[in-house]
């Protein structure tokens, strides 16, 4: 029974194409020249017009002006003053590590214990608050 479904299965895939006529005849072949409602696209219609022209302007302009500016004899013309392009460029400057705020910076461990001192940064005093005082939590009613 398995050999006869991978048979029809076989005979299936084979003869598939030709049961759904998806070309009825020879004369439904596509032709790359026929017109298509896709070739009426308007981006399509600018660069069939356009093409011409940047491949003329590649050809005509921009390719003699780099054989000009790399390979004529007037070349050295528009090469740097300095040297040559085939030199590589000056090594990056190192960028610094915030050395100045090290320097500034106190060594020492901080202090976080509560009875520290204020401290101050950029002119703004920080303070700690006072503690509570007995008297108003005297003047207060308990509520049980």
């Amino acid at each position: 029974m398995r050999r006869v479904g991978i048979i029809f299965c076989a005979a299936l895939f084979v003869v598939l194409p030709a049961i759904s006529h998806a070309q009825y005849n020879d004369t439904d072949l596509q032709n790359p020249k026929e017109y298509h409602d896709e070739d009426s696209q308007p981006l399509a219609l600018m660069a069939d017009l356009l093409y011409p022209i940047g491949y003329a302007a590649e050809w005509l302009v921009a390719r003699p002006m780099h054989y000009v500016a790399n390979d004529s004899p007037v070349a050295p013309v528009f090469r740097p003053v300095g040297g040559n392009d085939r030199t590589p460029p000056p090594p990056v400057p190192i960028i610094p590590d915030n050395t100045m705020e090290a320097a500034a910076a106190p060594t020492t461990a901080q202090d976080w214990s509560p009875t520290r001192s204020p401290v101050t940064t950029n002119a703004t005093v920080i303070r700690q608050a006072a503690p509570p005082s007995a008297a108003s939590s005297s003047s207060q009613p308990v509520l049980h």
